[in-house]
């Protein structure tokens, strides 16, 4: 991450929180289903995982995010508290094998990832941001870490359905190398994407119980 950058995702804030500033944020708002086609917001109203075709946001940076979007089938106050837990990620992630917690406060975790993605073994130190009154938390690498990774970001912004279900927005941004091109790490992180997303949900629906095949 080049240096005097600032956590290139936090324009997303903006894009996210919208008119939801008071209060739990809704599915009601119309930035809970913005970039969303009609029929892929009947897809996900049904149980569908939807992975965006463009990205939504605006900037340079934000252009490369990758996007997903779908609804839990848990109380939002309940889907929160499982996806703060970072460091169970192992638990249901098909790539990650070790996630030790580092540090954790009320509004931020530092969180080390060892994944093997693409017949590669990978090690970095994420910075996990929450803000616990808009349901929405974004990370990004920790610069002070020797990360093998050269870049990455993402977020998840939750909003309230109702009293049992959860719509929630996802995007990410993952750069191993610059010396491999934007356009094959972009279409490699598409092709993982939905099976990354379906454990997710899975993790998620099961109140934290679902644990990935062969996890002890």
């Amino acid at each position: 991450m080049k240096k005097g950058k600032l956590w290139g995702i936090i324009p997303l804030i903006c894009l996210f929180l919208g008119s939801s500033l008071a209060g739990v944020p809704t599915a009601e708002s119309p930035e809970a289903w913005k970039g969303l086609s009609p029929e892929q917001i009947k897809k996900i109203k049904a149980g569908e995982i939807i992975i965006l075709d463009k990205d939504q946001s605006s900037g340079d940076e934000a252009k490369r995010f990758i996007q997903a979007a779908m609804i839990f089938n848990q109380p939002i106050e309940a889907a929160w508290n499982l996806f703060i837990q970072t460091e169970k990620q192992e638990q249901y992630l098909p790539r990650l094998y070790d996630s030790p917690l580092v540090e954790r406060y009320a509004t931020w975790d530092k969180v080390d990832f060892y994944v093997k993605f693409a017949f590669i073994d990978i090690k970095y130190r994420v910075k996990h941001n929450y803000d616990n009154e808009q349901f929405y938390f974004y990370w990004a690498l920790d610069p002070s870490y020797k990360n093998d990774l050269n870049h990455l970001e993402g977020y998840w912004r939750l909003y309230k359905v109702d009293d049992t279900h959860t719509l929630a927005r996802y995007g990410t941004i993952v750069m191993l190398s610059e010396l491999i091109p934007k356009s094959i790490m972009e279409e490699m992180t598409r092709r993982d994407l939905p099976e990354s997303m379906q454990a997710v949900k899975k993790y998620i629906d099961s109140g934290g119980s679902y644990a990935k095949p062969g996890y002890k």
